[in-house]
């Protein structure tokens, strides 16, 4: 019997089961997602708080093994926290597997990108400018802390409130979050094969390493640019493998209208080495192209104080 089906025949995870972590409790409420690696569930905290569990279980390697790296990797996600990411507030081990409680953060991007298009007016820059800040600030503050997220899509943008009452102007820092840093980390690093990529989200240097560059925190940055680019749009493409190897989402972004379009472009380079170093080197050219934030002033604030160190 599978981890998924031993743990749905047990009734351990049914909706008003309690899950214990020392003094905590968390009452499980519907679940939310399943999948290869793990399952997610609605649930709430001793105040009545709504709250997101994730279960995760190991796919490729031995569970001791795992087991043995997971309080060290936990420890080191919950001295990483920062505003733009979502919030990592409980990690622990029972019945065989991995607990991570989250903030609940119930608006997602996809959702919104994902609306008819035929019945609304889609206005790209202003969405830019409300996701871009907190989705290059929360990678820059991962990759300062050593962690490469490998999943960035807009099913993993969130907002704790509903993102059309959000304003380019006034987005606060927490606003607009990254989720699943947590899950990616302990599934991709702990565990390393566990980390399967989405067809449409894999770099090209996934397909061709010989010809392309190492596997490394640019990818993130490639990812970036396919979701800076889907906002811009106003809707996802899934890209094939063939587009990939080809470069085409570079030559999409270069076509573009809007100044960011070259600095996407070289985001979604082909070749590691051409892309930008970081995530705050892309974000500073993408503000000098078109400038994207404003202090409540209204004069433009230096990418430097956008840099938030939260430890």
């Amino acid at each position: 019997m599978s981890k998924a089906a031993f743990l749905e025949a047990s009734g351990a995870y049914s909706p008003g089961a309690s899950i214990r972590n020392g003094e905590r409790a968390w009452v499980l409420g519907e679940k939310i997602s399943q999948g290869k690696f793990g399952a997610a569930f609605a649930c709430r905290d001793d105040w009545g708080n709504p709250r997101v569990l994730q279960v995760l279980w190991p796919f490729s390697a031995s569970y001791d093994n795992v087991r043995e790296k997971w309080p060290q990797q936990a420890a080191e996600l919950r001295r990483a926290q920062h505003p733009d990411l979502v919030f990592l507030l409980d990690g622990f081990e029972r019945e065989g597997c991995f607990h991570l409680v989250h903030e609940r953060c119930d608006q997602r991007l996809d959702r919104l990108l994902d609306q008819e298009t035929g019945s609304r007016v889609w206005d790209g820059g202003r969405w830019f400018k409300i996701v871009a800040r907190p989705v290059l600030c929360a990678l820059d503050h991962a990759h300062q802390h050593g962690y490469v997220h490998r999943n960035l899509h807009p099913r993993n943008v969130l907002s704790p409130l509903p993102f059309e009452q959000l304003q380019p102007e006034s987005v606060f820092s927490g606003a607009v979050k990254l989720a699943d840093l947590a899950a990616n980390t302990l599934l991709g690093k702990v565990d390393v094969l566990n980390m399967k990529l989405s067809r449409w989200l894999v770099p090209p240097e996934y397909l061709s390493p010989s010809e392309c560059g190492p596997m490394d925190h640019r990818m993130d940055i490639y990812q970036a640019g396919l979701l800076l680019l889907s906002v811009l749009r106003g809707h996802v493409h899934r890209y094939s493998f063939e587009d990939i190897a080809t470069g085409q989402p570079a030559k999409d972004a270069q076509g573009l209208a809007a100044e960011a379009g070259p600095v996407l472009a070289r985001a979604l380079s082909l070749q590691v080495a051409e892309r930008f170093a970081s995530a705050l080197e892309l974000w500073r050219a993408l503000n000098d192209a078109e400038p994207l934030a404003a202090t409540a002033g209204g004069a433009l604030a230096q990418p430097s104080d956008l840099r938030t160190e939260f430890r």
